[in-house]
């Protein structure tokens, strides 16, 4: 499984992993993007993370293929 590191909207701006193959859709805003996947929350609604980085930013992440951290060192 490969893990691509986004940093959350918030006061703590903490990082989150996310799934490339669980990604369904982008939503580009002016001042973060919306990142919408397949993992569900309670009632079956969708996931959706709200991140720093810029849509262009989030596609090549999500696109290429970097280095993996090993487990338990992400």
């Amino acid at each position: 499984m490969r893990l691509v590191q986004f940093t959350l909207i918030g006061q703590a701006a903490m990082p989150v992993f996310i799934n490339p193959d669980q990604v369904v859709s982008l939503v580009a805003l002016p001042d973060r993007t919306q990142i919408i996947t397949t993992a569900t929350a309670a009632h079956g609604a969708t996931i959706v993370y709200d991140v720093t980085e810029l849509a262009g930013e989030v596609v090549r992440q999500l696109t290429t293929n970097p280095v993996v951290a090993a487990p338990g060192r992400a």
